[in-house]
């Protein structure tokens, strides 16, 4: 994977941003930029060949297209595809194959191709993005400058965030805590917080050659360590699987029992587990997804408030707009006043 890395001494130059939307037949044209340009793709299937590479970027990932990289596309498409895009200038940044995380985080960090954990706050701000730019450009300003560095600054926060959940493995038990529960060193705590003793932003804490370490079970404090991450990461990932197929289908005719049907589960077993993992149960997981995507349509499209909720899977539009209301404060009339400008590209 390559990564773009570059310190923000201040806010990166924004160019321009816009969202586009297709039907079948259409194909990106063949261009060389003199900007960066992120493209998150929201819907659909997105084909295109950066330099020699060629990629299919799906729903929920975004690529970075280098300055003076030729790209194109690499097929016509042949279903709907909805995709944000964005040019900006960062002058210090450069492209590495090979790095070490930056813990600065005034270091942006954003991959040439990678999902995004949540994909609907990168929708939030590209969206808010959008109406900056509607409202004063279509010249550089300060205003899209910070909104734009927010953006990248939410995307390199989330490609941060796991990185670092990726990087933690157990090793082992480095000491117990005072409360007699075991402290699980990790490649990271191993490398930089296990000091002699003393285990760093862990207090209070004694060291495994100490009294309090021989007054535990050595094997009993391990089994129950390793039974905990051994739930904990079998519960998440399989839980990250069915939430992004949530995401994915959450405007469909869709349930919790089928839901859980589909991922072999029963109903009350996924939302347990479900509420664990995230916080949020199944129910409300689905409202969130398609208020997330009614919003986009309440700001972007004239159709009719009754058309968008039957879109988002709503049969009955009074029902819908309670659940908006519910959520957001606003009817989805207000909702759309807010908004009422937007770029917006199409063939």
């Amino acid at each position: 994977m390559n990564m773009m890395i570059g310190r923000l001494k201040g806010p990166v130059e924004f160019v321009s941003i816009g969202q586009f939307v297709s039907g079948p037949g259409w194909r990106h044209a063949q261009r060389t930029i003199d900007s960066f340009e992120l493209m998150f793709v929201r819907r659909g299937v997105l084909p295109i060949r950066v330099g020699e590479r060629t990629m299919r970027v799906h729903a929920g990932e975004i690529i970075l297209l280098p300055v003076g990289v030729e790209h194109a596309g690499a097929d016509i498409i042949t279903d709907d595809l909805e995709f944000y895009w964005m040019h900006f200038r960062m002058p210090d940044a450069q492209m590495v194959d090979d790095f070490t995380l930056p813990q600065d985080d005034h270091v942006v960090i954003i991959p040439d191709r990678s999902r995004v954990i949540d994909p609907d706050r990168v929708a939030v701000l590209c969206g808010q993005l959008i109406d900056l730019y509607a409202r004063f450009g279509p010249h550089r300003n300060v205003y899209c400058d910070y909104s734009a560095t927010s953006l990248l600054l939410e995307i390199s926060a989330q490609i941060r965030s796991e990185i670092n959940t990726a990087s933690v493995k157990p090793t082992g038990i480095v000491g117990i805590r005072a409360d007699g529960r075991p402290i699980l060193a990790t490649d990271a705590d191993v490398a930089g917080r296990w000091h002699g003793g003393s285990y760093a932003g862990s207090s209070p804490v004694v060291g495994p050659t100490t009294q309090s370490y021989l007054n535990v079970s050595a094997d009993s404090a391990q089994s129950t360590i390793t039974q905990q991450h051994s739930t904990s990461q079998s519960g998440l990932a399989p839980m990250l699987a069915v939430r992004a197929w949530i995401m994915a289908n959450a405007c469909d005719n869709i349930t919790v029992s089928g839901i859980a049907a589909r991922f072999h589960y029963s109903p009350s077993y996924l939302t347990s587990v479900y509420r664990r993992a995230f916080g949020i149960s199944v129910v409300e997981q689905i409202a969130e997804y398609r208020i997330d995507r009614a919003r986009e349509l309440l700001s972007s499209t004239a159709s009719p408030v009754a058309d968008i909720a039957r879109e988002v899977g709503y049969d009955d539009p009074k029902y819908f707009m309670r659940v908006f209301k519910r959520r957001t404060g606003l009817t989805p009339r207000q909702y759309r006043a807010a908004f009422p400008k937007r770029l917006y590209n199409t063939v």
